[in-house]
This record gives structure tokens, sequence and C-alpha cells, in this order.
């Protein structure tokens, strides 16, 4: 009697008899967030209404934490306009990818604003 043998190394090392092992499931492609276009619409909420909302109130109606909220207003008043209305609309993942919250919040962090700049800079693709 001869039986195929299949083997396939994840975790660990498995094997079948007979029928071979189903197809893995592809992995969805990564959707990057634009934190410009995020931190932009929570100044807007924040800034529109019959009255200024506090960040407690902000938080409460959006549900999100405190440091993000911080996080997301000092990227945006911190970093150039220019680069802010690039960034609003930009929906090139390879932008959104290089600019990630983490990155854009170092750079907001930077004591002037030459060094913003300057950083900026040598983060963008070269053309």
């Amino acid at each position: 009697m001869v039986v195929k043998i299949y083997t396939r190394r994840d975790k660990g090392n498995s094997i079948r008899f007979g029928l071979p092992f189903p197809e893995k499931p592809q992995r969805p492609k990564r959707i990057y967030q634009n934190i410009i276009y995020e931190g932009l619409k929570l100044q807007t909420f924040i800034e529109d209404g019959p009255s200024k909302l506090t960040w407690a109130q902000t938080r409460k109606e959006l549900n999100i934490s405190e440091s993000k909220l911080a996080h997301l207003l000092k990227i945006v008043n911190q970093l150039p306009t220019d680069f802010v209305e690039n960034m609003k609309s930009c929906d090139d993942p390879q932008m959104l990818k290089t600019f990630t919250g983490r990155r854009l919040l170092q750079i907001s962090r930077l004591k002037t604003e030459k060094e913003r700049r300057n950083e900026i800079e040598r983060l963008l693709p070269k053309a």
C-alpha cells in the first residue's frame, strides 16, 4: 500500500497522510492610517459646536484615551503647516507607512521648527 505523505512547517512540524493540507489563508493587506487627517478631524471636532469642548468631553464622546488625544493634537499643532496640508489628503501607502503616529510624535517633540523640517525632509522620498 502506497500513501502520500505531506509535511508542513508552521509553529511545529506537521505530517499528513493521504490528503494534502488546506491552503493557508492569505493575510489581508495592511491599511495604514493617516494620523494627520485623524488629528485634524479631532481638532475640528473640539473647536466646532456651540462652545469649545473640553478634553474630557471629547474623550467621552469619541471614546479615546487622553494620551492619544494629546498626541494627535501635539502632532497637528507642532508640525509645519505646509507639511500638515500636504499630508491631510495623502493616500499614498508608502508615505503613510513612513509617517506613522509614533514617528510624527517623535518629530513633533523636537525643539525647533528647523529641526522638525530637517527631519521631515530627510524622511521624504527623493523625487
